[in-house]
């Protein structure tokens, strides 16, 4: 399996507003069609909720583990899974942002991400190891009435190592929005910086990423990650994309202390 960061190197991150890095076609057009082509739709990635009662704009995922524990899913994506959620891979990533990470989570972590107990992320409990890493189909289903967001300014949760997201836009999907949102703080850190979004007037955009077929960005968790998405329009076509990333067991990232405290 190809990885997504070959041929990346640490000449290809942009500093500002953070670490991260945006790449075009990172896996090849073969490949990525035979990928693009079985991704399942909503009837299989909708858990529980029949087809005539599709939510509106909401996420829904699939885990690497259960890619790779379905039949009914082809060898790529087994693949594509068992390689992205493994050891070899965070290494890569580990390398690609070498001077780039947390000093806290550095200081979690003896100083460096490798070396450590590594497993695929449970859904139904906690493995046995130190890291827990992931990648995972994610869709947002359709909007049927008014432009919103799928999710506002954040950052990811405190005990995640990095982000990745594989961007893999249908062919037909023409629907305006639902691109990837970086935002700078406007006066340093405010608020809870676990809470689910933060307050619009806390944040400024600095750049937007398009959602598009074969596009990579993956960035370091850090107190300066801040991200969203922006507001789709109605559209019938479900947005798709992959997320490979990894946690601690523990939070390593910490509420700043306030002013006087």
């Amino acid at each position: 399996m190809r990885s997504l960061l070959a041929g990346l190197g640490p000449a290809d991150v942009r500093t500002a507003p953070f670490p991260h890095i945006v790449a075009d076609r990172p896996m090849e057009d073969g490949l990525y069609q035979e990928l693009s082509a079985s991704f399942p739709g909503f009837t299989r990635m909708g858990w529980d909720c029949a087809p005539d009662q599709v939510p509106n704009n909401r996420r829904f995922e699939l885990s690497a583990e259960m890619i790779l524990q379905s039949p009914d899913l082809p060898a790529c994506w087994k693949d594509f899974a068992a390689y992205h959620a493994s050891p070899a891979f965070l290494a890569e990533v580990a390398a690609l942002f070498d001077g780039h990470w947390d000093p806290a989570m550095l200081a979690a972590l003896d100083g460096r991400l490798t070396g450590h107990s590594a497993g695929l992320r449970r859904l139904t409990s906690t493995g046995p190891y130190r890291i827990h890493q992931d990648a995972r189909m994610e869709i947002n289903t359709p909007v049927r009435d008014r432009a919103f967001s799928s999710r506002g300014p954040h950052l990811d949760t405190p005990n995640r190592l990095f982000s990745c997201l594989f961007y893999m836009r249908a062919p037909d999907d023409d629907a305006q929005g639902g691109d990837l949102v970086l935002y700078r703080w406007r006066d340093g850190p405010t608020g809870r910086i676990a809470d689910y979004a933060l307050p619009e007037t806390a944040v400024e955009e600095a750049l937007t990423v398009p959602y598009a077929a074969n596009r990579l960005v993956i960035f370091p968790q850090s107190l300066n990650a801040l991200h969203g998405v922006s507001p789709r329009h109605p559209t019938p076509h479900t947005r798709r994309y992959v997320f490979v990333t990894a946690e601690l067991t523990e939070d390593w990232l910490r509420q700043p202390l306030s002013e006087g405290v």
